[in-house]
């Protein structure tokens, strides 16, 4: 316990992190106040209807939750400033989706009522559909969490390297929102604006504070 007390008073930015249980609960709770029986802004673009179903796309949505989580771990331990920048963009961008799930309730009626295919893909979308509703999906939070992740990867030296790579993998994590049905391609524009707004505020304004401190300094 001590050690843990003296890593807090060493790094106050650990703090951070108590965003975390805040954050599963109040998802949780607009889980909870969103059930999808309930009537709901139908989130839907007529071009929905021509986006096929591709259940192997499932592995790229599942492996949005290590690509979030294994960089920000990386961070955490080897480069305190880049940490600071995508814990402040998760707690930004999500906090926005939470706080239009709250006041705006939406889902989606995408979802096949029947699978075509019987494969091991197929029984994954079907698990993730019992697991996760298909309500509080505007914006989505997969585009959202894609585009802080692959800014993290321009941002933290070490991960440079792999920045486009991960770019790729983001975009791919994007896609399989639209083709597995568990969101609308306006789901992923509006995901689109949250990161913007976002990255505005975890990455650029920093940036821009940073440098006119530089100019001031000379």
């Amino acid at each position: 316990m001590k050690r843990l007390t003296d890593a807090i008073r060493y790094r106050k930015d650990l703090l951070l992190l108590l965003y975390i249980p805040f954050y599963l609960l109040w998802f949780f709770l607009v889980e909870r106040m969103i059930p999808s029986s309930s009537t709901y802004y139908v989130s839907y673009l007529p071009i929905d209807d021509s986006i096929p179903f591709l259940e192997g796309f499932v592995v790229f949505y599942v492996l949005w939750y290590p690509f979030l989580a294994l960089p920000g771990l990386l961070a955490l331990f080897k480069d305190d400033r880049a940490y600071r920048h995508y814990l402040i963009y998760l707690i930004i961008g999500f906090s926005i989706c939470l706080l239009i799930f709250s006041v705006f309730p939406n889902g989606q009626n995408l979802r096949p009522a029947v699978m075509e295919r019987n494969n091991l893909c197929t029984k994954l979308v079907e698990a993730l559909y019992r697991v996760d509703t298909n309500t509080n999906v505007l914006p989505s939070m997969h585009v959202v969490g894609c585009i802080g992740t692959a800014a993290l990867f321009f941002d933290m030296p070490i991960l440079r390297r792999f920045r486009w790579p991960a770019v790729v993998l983001a975009l791919l994590i994007c896609a399989s929102t639209v083709f597995i049905k568990q969101h609308s391609l306006l789901d992923c524009l509006w995901g689109l604006a949250v990161g913007a707004v976002a990255c505005w505020f975890a990455y650029v304004l920093p940036a821009v504070k940073n440098r006119r401190k530089k100019e001031s300094q000379h």
